[in-house]
């Protein structure tokens, strides 16, 4: 996660733009809050989107890590600060900024707007209680990763997109040792929470439903738990499985050691930029494979993990300045921009439209499985106290080799404490 929203900031550089504006009386200034390292990207950004002077768009930079950057957020739009207007926000933060009021609802033109063409997957991250609260400005699924050659050693064929984790683990762990791995996080982390989530949701279940009550004592935060306890301790299991994240699980993968892999759609381009550098990973780079997430329950398609960002308008903007806000929102996560972020950094656009541009998909062979992952994919609980919920099924689950269903029954009671129910 941490490298997609890195990856999101360079994609800036080289977004291609139309001019957009407010349509104020005046020029005003526009304060947009963002990750570090985007003083730069986000200077040609802003110069796209203010081309006619109706408004200026300032950037200040947040700091290192999710956490922190919250933390300030939070305390800058409780206190109602002027100088935060535009925010961009973790998919997860959306309830707990518009619940306290932290963030402004975006007006009906608006979000018609951002609703036009915008996948229902990222859509979902930016709403709560049936309000637009943001925009999506980029997006991304995970699929699974695979080599042709190993799918194909293996019997199996994830691309036909009807493969569960059953089996692919059976036959993943029937391959000579050494190659038989499986990649999947595992580390104590939010990713391994997103894992949990799409495991979940890909039986049919809900970690949380929209009312705030824990579903993880049911059939579906049992069959979640099977799929963690066969990857963590069947033939297919990695050793490190306890410390993967995204990059570990991208190495086992580029090494050989893992011939299957959960990830987000940037290992493509990370891949395809080393394989420019070294001409003795080309072959390897050739034979990558893509396909739909794995199902969890045969005959129930699966629900694809979802990341990104969103765009928000803070509620200390002052009156005469939103009418500009909004339009800056609307136009920095326009289908157009979001074709740079895809062109620029492999990063997934939340609007349809752009995987059916013809430089796209020239670039991305992957564009209809990630289209079709991102309007499918299960979005984390919308809660107030999110944070609290996710290092409570963190816990509850790691380390996976520990997992069995019996332990859906310790994590439904670490939910509830953790949001309160």
């Amino acid at each position: 996660m941490k490298n997609l929203l890195r990856l999101a900031t360079a994609a800036l550089t080289v977004l291609p733009l139309a001019a957009c504006a407010a349509e104020s009386e005046g020029p005003v200034t526009l304060t947009w809050w963002q990750g570090p390292n985007a003083e730069t990207p986000t200077q040609a950004a802003v110069a796209a989107c203010t081309g006619d002077s109706k408004y200026t768009i300032k950037v200040e930079t947040l700091p290192e890590g999710s956490d922190k950057q919250r933390e300030q957020l939070v305390r800058r739009l409780s206190a109602k600060d002027k100088s935060v207007n535009l925010v961009t926000m973790d998919v997860v933060w959306t309830a707990e900024f518009a619940e306290a009021g932290w963030i402004l609802p975006l007006p009906d033109s608006t979000a018609a707007t951002i609703k036009d063409g915008t996948l229902s997957g990222a859509l979902k991250s930016a709403t709560w209680e049936d309000k637009l609260y943001g925009a999506p400005l980029l997006s991304g699924s995970q699929l699974l990763w695979y080599r042709k050659s190993r799918a194909l050693q293996a019997g199996i064929d994830p691309a036909k997109g009807e493969l569960t984790w059953e089996r692919l683990l059976a036959a993943a762990g029937g391959m000579p040792e050494g190659e038989r791995g499986v990649a999947a996080p595992g580390n104590r982390y939010e990713g391994y929470t997103v894992f949990i989530n799409a495991l979940v949701a890909s039986a049919g279940g809900q970690v949380v439903d929209a009312a705030g009550k824990p579903g993880l004592d049911s059939d579906a935060g049992r069959a979640a738990a099977t799929v963690i306890s066969s990857l963590a301790s069947g033939p297919a299991a990695l050793k490190a499985m306890s410390t993967l994240d995204e990059e570990t699980m991208r190495a086992a993968f580029e090494q050989g050691e893992a011939s299957f892999m959960t990830n987000w759609g940037y290992v493509y381009a990370a891949a395809a930029e080393r394989a420019e550098k070294e001409p003795a990973f080309k072959k390897i780079f050739d034979d990558y494979g893509w396909a739909r997430y794995p199902r969890v329950t045969a005959g129930l398609p699966s629900a694809p993990p979802l990341g990104g960002s969103n765009v928000a308008v803070g509620v200390g903007t002052p009156e005469d300045q939103r009418e500009a806000a909004f339009a800056a929102v609307a136009c920095l996560t326009s289908a157009q921009s979001q074709k740079g972020f895809m062109m620029g950094a492999g990063i997934p656009a939340a609007r349809a439209s752009v995987y059916d541009d013809a430089e796209v998909r020239a670039k991305f062979p992957f564009a209809d499985v990630m289209r079709d992952s991102i309007a499918e994919a299960a979005p984390r609980p919308m809660v107030r106290k999110y944070n609290a919920l996710s290092t409570a099924i963190q816990t509850a689950f790691h380390p996976p080799a520990s997992v069995s269903p019996e332990t859906a029954v310790k994590a439904q009671a670490a939910v509830a404490e953790a949001v309160g129910q």
